[in-house]
């Protein structure tokens, strides 16, 4: 029976629909309750759990777990809930807390150093990028500009800055596919 198989064998299950309910519902609350306790609106939980099982399910191929998929699908959905409480701060929404606390909550020491690991590895790739490509990227990534804002600064089109971030994300993706868990949450 499919209900019997640990997450490893339904993430390669042949009925990827009910292999996909069976995880869906196995961790469902759990993500839910721990992305409530971080983030504290009901909506919002929903929203994070769901980003969560919606990237798990389409990076399954790339996901490797011994037998349970939830160390993965807890740390997704940590760097889930910094990305949104990052995005609704660059909006003007209040959020809790800081970034920095909020990466530190709940982080082990292994986590934090893979995630500063990460940061450093993604630091490396960008200077490697063309000079174009590079100031683009910085633009967009570290000031937090928009791509009609980068446009118009270095005199291009709209059309070349999106095409030239969605370049250098996918050189990024394909470069540091062993960080596979954190890489959805991090573009």
């Amino acid at each position: 029976m499919i209900e019997n198989l640990t997450d490893s064998a339904l993430l390669v299950a042949q009925d990827e629909q009910s292999a996909f309910r069976i995880l869906y519902d196995r961790y469902w609350h759990p993500l839910y309750n721990n992305a409530m306790n971080r983030m504290g609106h009901d909506a919002d939980a929903q929203d994070a759990v769901q980003e969560v099982f919606i990237s798990c399910w389409r990076n399954k191929d790339s996901i490797r777990v011994d037998n349970s998929l939830s160390p993965y699908l807890f740390a997704a959905l940590k760097y889930c809930v910094i990305k949104r409480v990052y995005r609704n701060g660059k909006k003007g929404i209040q959020f809790p807390l800081s970034i920095d606390k909020l990466e530190l909550t709940s982080v082990s020491s292994e986590e934090l150093l893979q995630y500063k690991e990460l940061q450093s590895v993604i630091a490396t790739e960008v200077e490697k990028f063309p000079e174009r490509m590079r100031e683009i990227y910085q633009l967009s990534r570290v000031y937090n500009l928009q791509c009609a804002e980068i446009a118009r600064k270095l005199q291009i089109t709209e059309q070349t800055v999106k095409n030239t971030l969605t370049s250098a994300l996918k050189r990024l993706r394909t470069r540091l596919s062993h960080f596979a868990c954190l890489l959805p949450f991090l573009f």
